[in-house]
């Protein structure tokens, strides 16, 4: 998003007639994304504490304790080299065993010292009990669910919220957070039925909108933004969301998982109003862009899996179809050409008036309150069904584990006024192996995206000290060609300026 602290509609101001001209004020206010924490968590913290407190099940009953420790920093790149993200991390997990069951609970103490060295982060991870019935496992309480098969993408991935706050600063594997559902899996010999319910719906950590991870590709007008979290009220029964998956595992050579779910995206859409000051009759002046973050559910269906070829060669696959997904609109008569124009004003400033006559400024102003009529009602959305697939290949080579995954995304029912590509895609590849009788894992994880032709870049080596104890470094790149004005979809050369070295510890008990 434009971040200036001078507003679009000032410079536009001090450029017009003095008939036209009155004092406009200009400012951007500042907020950071807010997690929504499940307000019925706090049901179950009696119950596990009942089970973990004296073994009340029975003389057979165990309890263990695991965990790490670890310590991760990382510099970008490029001059200065500052501190991007720094952390501490004590994870504890403690599960408790009894004859018909378990209780897990599984908590992280964070020390975030690049931002202060006082600064202290507890989140609960997993909070659960499983309940082992006759034909089949019933889970209650707060956990990561975990499906599909895409490497560096998201595709039925969505039932676990995400920590998106520092983005790639953190492990794949360390994105997911438990979330707070009822959980129940019946077996039906190697096939399994899962049914799943959520009671109240937990978004993603977002990152902060102002800060280095804060890059929203809904940059469609060049105003000072203000960003507003998402935040109910009061939870209801509408915020109940459902999901079921049927794994069939009848073939020694295929994987096949169905899954249907009514359900929100882990990312929110954004509504979008304006603030503005009128000029004349007809004619309004805009000053501020207000994005609203949205969530609307819906139902999701498909299926993935894996086809295995042989020991050597696999083939996985994954496939979802949307009922509705949310897509950015420029409705009316303004162009590209017009933001592009509007841009030039906004970098400009007040202090340097573009040179444009003042008939071409007024029609301008005129096209833009006509697109603002067309689109404030809908927020400038357009709620559409959707696909999203991928189609892959995994083999070994030359040593190296091999792993090639290519990725579209569809809008179904396209139409002009959508400024997405109705066809979106992109490959992800990777490779690792292990040397040195398995203490060093060298691995390298990449994606490139045709549409906007920008990249990321992930290699890694770790080293195994000893048993439990490692050390990794690596580097986070992101690259590409420099996304045009108004382009709509996440473009990894917008975090160019993010691309770190990074080196972390860690110790597993």
């Amino acid at each position: 998003m434009n971040f200036s602290s001078l507003s679009l509609g000032h410079t536009i101001t001090k450029t017009l007639s003095p008939q036209l001209r009155m004092p406009v004020s200009y400012s951007l206010r500042k907020t950071s994304s807010a997690r929504f924490e499940a307000r019925f968590l706090f049901l179950l913290v009696p119950v596990l504490s009942f089970c973990l407190i004296g073994s009340p099940f029975g003389a057979a009953a165990q309890t263990s304790v695991s965990g790490f420790v670890s310590s991760y920093g990382a510099y970008t790149t490029t001059p200065p080299h500052e501190l991007i993200s720094a952390r501490n991390r004590l994870r504890l997990n403690l599960r408790h065993d009894f004859p018909d069951g378990r209780v897990y609970a599984s908590g992280d103490l964070r020390q975030l010292f690049a931002s202060s060295a006082d600064s202290l982060d507890f989140r609960m991870r997993e909070l659960f009990m499983d309940v082992f019935l006759p034909g089949g496992d019933l889970r209650i309480g707060k956990q990561v669910v975990v499906w599909g098969k895409t490497e560096g993408d998201f595709i039925f991935d969505l039932v676990s919220p995400f920590d998106l706050s520092e983005f790639l600063t953190q492990d794949f594997r360390e994105l997911r957070e438990g979330v707070t559902a009822v959980s129940y899996t019946h077996f039906f010999g190697r096939n399994q039925l899962q049914l799943l319910i959520n009671p109240a719906f937990e978004p993603s950590r977002l990152p902060a909108y102002d800060g280095p991870w804060g890059v929203v590709p809904t940059d469609i007008f060049p105003l000072p933004t203000q960003f507003r979290a998402y935040d109910p009220e009061r939870i209801t029964l509408k915020d109940t969301q459902l999901a079921a998956r049927f794994a069939w595992r009848g073939a020694a050579d295929l994987d096949l998982d169905f899954a249907l779910m009514y359900w929100r995206q882990r990312t929110p859409a954004y509504f979008k109003r304006f603030e503005t000051t009128d000029l004349a009759p007809g004619l309004r002046l805009p000053e501020q862009a207000v994005l609203e973050e949205r969530y609307k559910p819906g139902l999701i269906a498909g299926f993935w899996g894996e086809y295995r070829a042989g020991t050597q060669l696999r083939f996985p696959f994954e496939l979802a179809w949307f009922q509705q997904r949310a897509f950015d609109t420029l409705p009316g008569p303004l162009s590209m050409a017009d933001l592009q124009l509007l841009q030039a004003i906004a970098e400009a400033g007040p202090d340097s008036p573009p040179n444009i006559p003042l008939p071409e400024l007024i029609a301008l102003l005129g096209r833009f309150n006509e697109t603002l009529d067309a689109g404030e009602a809908g927020g400038f959305l357009s709620w559409q069904p959707a696909l999203k697939w991928m189609a892959g290949v995994q083999f070994a080579a030359g040593g190296w584990n091999w792993s090639a995954q290519y990725i579209a995304d569809v809008i179904l029912s396209p139409d002009d006024e959508i400024l997405q590509d109705a066809w979106f895609h992109g490959i992800t590849l990777s490779t690792n192996r292990s040397l040195l009788r398995d203490k060093l894992l060298a691995r390298l994880l990449g994606r490139y995206q045709f549409n906007g032709q920008d990249f990321w870049i992930n290699p890694e080596l770790s080293y195994a000290l000893r048993d439990g104890l490692s050390i990794t470094g690596g580097a986070q790149l992101f690259g590409g060609k420099t996304p045009d004005t108004g382009y709509p979809h996440l473009s990894f050369r917008q975090y160019g300026p993010n691309s770190l070295l990074y080196l972390s510890a860690a110790w597993f008990w």
